[in-house]
């Protein structure tokens, strides 16, 4: 099995030298679609095996991940003084003296530096399956971008993939901090890819917030030597919840909330927008952020009920709220995702935070559809702005009448993320059911109220776009379906067939699949059963054709609404007749945009309350 773990690793890699020193577009084409079999199977063998496991590594790769260490930070540093950016130069120079510290204090250890359990594997099949799509995509987008650049593009894209493998299946921490600064070397690289000035400033920009995360695990690791004498995650979870210290377990959770774009830190995320299309996709669905909830997950059961979980809950639940209050006063289709994305990853490490069997199941839950949905929603991005120059919403005014095919899918996928019965909507709905168990305790009572406004404020935003782009004139009544590259078709129908098909089945979704990891997470089985399609919580029942008849009618009806003909003529007296074009539009809530000073203040107090207060500093 470990030969298997290491494919899983290793041939994302091969396949991205072999796409790079291709020079045919097509060759590049079959080889990045190999991706896609050849990781879901390995994936799916390691998920039949005798889990969880662990791996021994030989001494050569000790040495080799320390040298890469300084290799990548010497890069680094480079990067900093080439573009004067001292941010980067600084934070730079305090790695490379918390890592020489750290190295010289770390005790020996037995403990295997790869452990491989159900968690790990559910993020390989998200990796497997979601990232390995948008690489397939990824080659036709570049063949009308750049086809000189192409292999460049996708082979980093495919290299990241293998890296994302690896950093799930690490359990030494310093090789987590060296795997999670290549994560933000990857998002440095494909950010600036286009080498203009605003990708450049973007990128370092990424570079220098997310080495703040390097920074607190650096020092998560010299607070863990010293309070508990090792590095290893699985040995923090022999401890059950510890009474000495939470300042290691503070600085990774932090880490987490970098990596997560969790504000103050959100803006490298959103300026990841200025990258081809194909980098936002996977760094918003399978990959970069996602780093972020499948940290606070795997310190759950050491974290559950502590203060710090508390802290957590609240700030990741502000979060949630504000990040889809803002995505209200954007115009730019990406960056509106970019901010739902923001949003989401705060409830994903909020139902991570609370720990129960019930909580983590609908973490998993999250995280498994927004990575499906959001790839869609961004492929479809970047073909609204190949195929039909629309990057804006009032580019989009009517986008229906020229590309229904493409506003179906669009609406369809919102609808995935907001509404009854889909994953997402479930997902938050047994959360609110578990936080009201826990109304005893204030973060609780805040959970419960943060989801409920949260999920409105997002209902909003989705059918605001919605109403823009699936109004028509009215004298419009025939379509003429658009032509889209069979690439575009198959990736982005293949992503909406997982959402249906998952939410049809979330039932045995979540007892079959969802149900063994959580039981590893939290050593306790969900009170979840599936009874058909029926899925049953302790509190309630989603009946199976209440699950099939709605996702029916919400397919039939958008459909339907194509061709449904309104004609409304407006008459004003006095005005002998005339008639008087009517404008229907969006509420405007750019007002809202003024209250983001007021909400990074709030979000840099959650921050320093959670790591002073929660890390157990003072």
């Amino acid at each position: 099995m470990e030969k298997i773990v290491g494919m899983l690793i290793v041939v994302p890699w091969i396949l991205s030298v072999l796409v790079f020193l291709s020079s045919n577009h097509r060759l590049r084409q079959f080889i990045t679609f190999l991706s896609l079999p050849l990781l879901t199977g390995l994936s799916y063998i390691v998920w039949n095996s005798h889990l969880p496991i662990f791996i021994e590594t030989p001494d050569w790769m000790e040495t080799a991940v320390t040298v890469f260490d300084y290799l990548l930070l010497g890069y680094f540093l480079l990067q900093g003084v080439r573009f004067k950016n001292f941010l980067v130069f600084i934070l730079v120079i305090f790695q490379v003296f918390l890592l020489t510290w750290a190295l010289l204090i770390l005790p020996h250890s037995e403990t295997p530096s790869i452990y491989v359990d159900k968690l790990t594997v559910f993020f390989y099949f998200l990796v497997s399956i979601v990232g390995s799509i948008i690489c397939i995509y990824a080659t036709k987008y570049m063949e009308q971008e750049d086809l000189s650049r192409e292999n460049r593009f996708v082979s980093v894209l495919l290299w990241f993939l293998g890296v994302m493998n690896f950093i799930v299946s690490v359990n030494n921490i310093e090789w987590f901090f060296a795997l999670f600064e290549t994560t933000t070397l990857a998002s440095y690289v494909l950010i600036r890819f286009r080498w203009d000035e605003v990708s450049i400033k973007n990128a370092l920009r990424a570079l220098w917030m997310n080495q703040i995360g390097g920074v607190a695990i650096l020092l998560s690791i010299l607070f863990a030597v010293k309070y508990y004498g090792t590095f290893f995650f699985t040995d923090f979870l022999k401890l059950g919840i510890p009474t000495a210290s939470m300042i290691p377990f503070g600085f990774l959770s932090i880490s987490a909330l970098v990596k997560g774009a969790q504000m103050p830190f959100h803006r490298w995320l959103l300026g990841a927008m200025v990258a081809p299309t194909p980098v936002s996709a996977i760094l918003h669905s399978a990959t970069m952020v996602k780093v972020a909830p499948y940290l606070i997950l795997r310190l759950s059961p050491v974290i559950k009920g502590t203060l710090l979980a508390k802290l957590l809950i609240v700030t990741t639940g502000f979060v949630f709220v504000a990040a889809g209050l803002l995505a209200l006063t954007q115009e730019n289709f990406k960056r509106i995702l970019a901010y739902s994305t923001i949003s989401l990853l705060g409830l994903m490490m909020l139902t991570a935070s609370i720990g129960s069997p019930v909580a983590v199941t609908a973490s998993l839950l999250l995280i498994l559809f927004h990575g499906i949905v959001k790839a869609l929603l961004f492929l479809e991005a970047g073909i609204m702005e190949k195929e039909f120059n629309a990057k804006y919403i009032e580019d989009m005014r009517r986008l229906v009448e020229r590309a229904p095919i493409t506003v179906l899918f669009i609406v369809l996928g919102f609808m995935n993320m907001t509404l009854v019965p889909y994953g997402i909507f479930v997902a938050k709905w047994i959360t609110l059911e578990e936080a009201c168990n826990f109304l005893y305790h204030g973060a609780y009572i805040a959970s419960v109220i943060l989801i409920t406004v949260g999920g409105v404020i997002l209902t909003v935003l989705y059918f605001k776009v919605i109403g823009v782009i699936s109004r028509k004139r009215g004298e419009f009544v025939s379509f003429k379906l658009e032509k889209l590259p069979l690439t575009y078709l198959l990736t982005t129908s293949t992503y909406l067939t997982l959402a249906i098909l998952g939410s049809i089945f979330i039932a045995h979704l979540s007892t079959d699949f969802i149900s063994p990891i959580v039981k590893e997470i939290t050593h306790e089985i969900p009170m979840i059963e599936a009874k058909g399609l029926t899925l049953t919580t302790p509190y309630s029942k989603l009946f199976g054709w209440q699950i099939v008849g709605a996702i029916l009618l919400l397919i039939i009806v958008p459909l339907l609404a194509y061709f449904i003909h309104f004609r409304a003529d407006k008459i004003y007296e006095y005005t002998c007749g005339e008639n008087l074009q009517l404008r229907i539009g969006t509420y405007d809530f750019v007002c809202i945009s003024k209250l983001e000073p007021f909400v990074e203040t709030i979000s840099i107090a959650f921050f320093i309350l959670t790591l002073i207060l929660g890390g157990g500093l003072v």
